[in-house]
């Protein structure tokens, strides 16, 4: 699973579809959600006071880290507005 190279035919719905289906065939096979997030580039998530990473953090750290991914390659794709206006 390589999220951050997006397939230049497909728009963000059909990037998120991916992205579904590949965990739900990760989790069929029975990986853990640290596993999938490994997979995905995601670092691992902060806990209060060293606490065991719980599969919930785990989840809002791939969400977090898919969404940013997101933001990134929208913003490439619009085009850079100058910075001085004519």
């Amino acid at each position: 699973m390589d999220a951050d190279s997006p397939d230049p035919h497909s728009g963000p719905v059909h990037m998120e579809d991916l992205l579904t289906r590949a965990v739900i065939e990760a989790l069929k096979a029975g990986r853990s959600w640290a596993h999938i997030a490994t997979q995905l580039g995601v670092p691992p998530p902060a806990t209060r006071d060293h606490l065991t990473v719980t599969d919930w953090d785990w989840q809002e750290a791939i969400v977090a880290h898919e969404n940013a991914r997101a933001a990134r390659l929208d913003d490439q794709t619009w085009p850079r507005r100058s910075s001085t206006s004519q």
